[in-house]
């Protein structure tokens, strides 16, 4: 029922057109008696032929049933005529229009192993585990390195009084430029920091880095009150920034920056405007794209302090 209904929904905008237009020369024919044909016509218009499956939008893996039921009639059909009888698969195939989707067309997700073992798969300091939920592979959930930089009391008031609760921040990456950050609620405090961990494994993205240890320009960042300053640094510079910026760029694998905040220091907003400015980069691909120079012209103008051959002076 449910291929029926999705090729049909592809036919409504079709059948409405049909439909008006048969309502409009409804009273023409009813008077020249030809309704009949005109009804015949515009089902057999209207409708698609639902006797041949649509690889792109019918599994061919949920109709075995009716595939199997028209075997059965071709064989019937056939007879004791064995030579045909032997590839019936390939007749029925060949004028019902039956094709197995490609390999490729289906989205595949990573499958949980097939025997975890619970010291791998959790661990007992913070009470972490992987699932699919996660959209990670397994192999790389145990890679991950966590940073806790918020952890506080909060207060929720009430006309019944007050119900406490604990909050907490957590950001995650891999070292390779990959990170994300996320929070938490409970009225336990490892309960708040897992789900704050699960939300930012969730929320993970990639940054660019320039040579895998820096970003690739000078970045100026506002986020409410809290304004960024983050300068690109030769190599063996290192993290001179503050300590929530430093312990996102170790989660990053950022090597050598510097930084400055103004304004508010809180490190919530902090968090937040660092992965908002980071975000914000314009890597070489995208500065050759709009100013239509060659990938290697703008890495040697802005990089190797190089000017492109064709330009002139």
């Amino acid at each position: 029922m449910s291929t029926i209904a999705l090729r049909l929904a592809r036919r409504v905008q079709a059948t409405a057109v049909d439909i008006r237009a048969f309502s409009a020369s409804t009273a023409v024919e009813k008077k020249r008696g030809t309704l009949g044909t005109v009804v015949s016509a515009a089902m057999t218009k209207s409708f698609p032929d639902f006797s041949k499956l649509d690889p792109i939008y019918d599994d061919v893996s949920d109709n075995t049933s009716i595939i199997e039921l028209w075997k059965k009639q071709k064989a019937q059909e056939l007879g004791s005529n064995i030579s045909s009888a032997s590839n019936i698969e390939a007749m029925v195939n060949k004028e019902r229009n039956i094709v197995d989707p490609p390999a490729n067309f289906f989205r595949k997700y990573p499958k949980q192993p097939a025997k975890i073992n619970l010291e791998e798969v959790s661990n007992a300091d913070d009470g972490m585990f992987w699932s699919e939920d996660l959209l990670i592979p397994f192999e790389q959930f145990g890679k991950l390195s966590k940073k806790t930089l918020v952890v506080k009391r909060t207060t929720q008031m009430t006309s019944k009084g007050k119900i406490p609760s604990m909050y907490a921040m957590v950001v995650v990456g891999n070292g390779m430029g990959s990170a994300g950050y996320g929070e938490g609620k409970s009225f336990e405090a490892s309960k708040a920091v897992v789900m704050a961990t699960r939300q930012a494994i969730k929320s993970m993205q990639h940054f660019p880095r320039y040579d895998d240890r820096t970003i690739y320009h000078d970045i100026e960042h506002k986020f409410k009150a809290t304004k960024l300053l983050l300068w690109a640094r030769r190599p063996g510079f290192g993290c001179r920034v503050s300590p929530v910026v430093h312990e996102i760029c170790e989660c990053i694998g950022i090597q050598d920056l510097a930084g400055k905040i103004h304004g508010s220091r809180n490190p919530m907003n902090v968090i937040k405007t660092v992965f908002g400015a980071l975000q914000t980069q314009r890597v070489p691909d995208d500065l050759a794209r709009a100013r239509g120079l060659r990938l290697l012209d703008v890495y040697h103008t802005y990089y190797g302090n190089i000017k492109p051959t064709y330009v002139r002076k």
